[in-house]
């Protein structure tokens, strides 16, 4: 998920188990991050990891947090700015510069509609 309001670039814990990465792969101090609601969740650490987006590899780092999550990953204002990308929520892409010109990732509603389904069920699950 790509979320231009995010500071950081995240990653959660259960994507970084199902990738195989030991917890000692995590560096840095338990720091507490704010949400949007203004809830305080405890990062487990960071990691920096290569992620790869029509052909362009930019080394990211990624702070892991243990949260149930609709999704794998957030890509945030850090991975937007060092990829000079430009999103677009009204036409569901993103672009940026590559070697090729400008490439463009388009976002799918089918995938959208059923991660804002499944992160609605999460919060209904969580208020029971």
């Amino acid at each position: 998920m790509i979320d231009t309001g995010s500071s950081v670039d995240l990653l959660f814990y259960d994507a970084f188990r199902r990738m195989g990465y030991p917890d000692s792969e995590l560096k840095g101090a338990k720091t507490p991050l704010t949400g949007f609601a203004g809830d305080t969740t405890l990062a487990k650490g960071t990691i920096s990891l290569i992620v790869e987006a029509r052909g362009v590899r930019r080394l990211v780092d990624f702070v892991v947090v243990d949260r149930p999550a609709p999704f794998n990953a957030i890509l945030g204002r850090p991975w937007l700015y060092g990829m000079k990308a430009v999103p677009s929520t009204y036409h569901q892409c993103v672009k940026f510069p590559s070697r090729g010109g400008i490439a463009t990732i388009y976002g799918s509603q089918r995938t959208s509609r059923q991660c804002y389904r499944s992160g609605y069920d999460l919060i209904k699950k969580s208020d029971q």
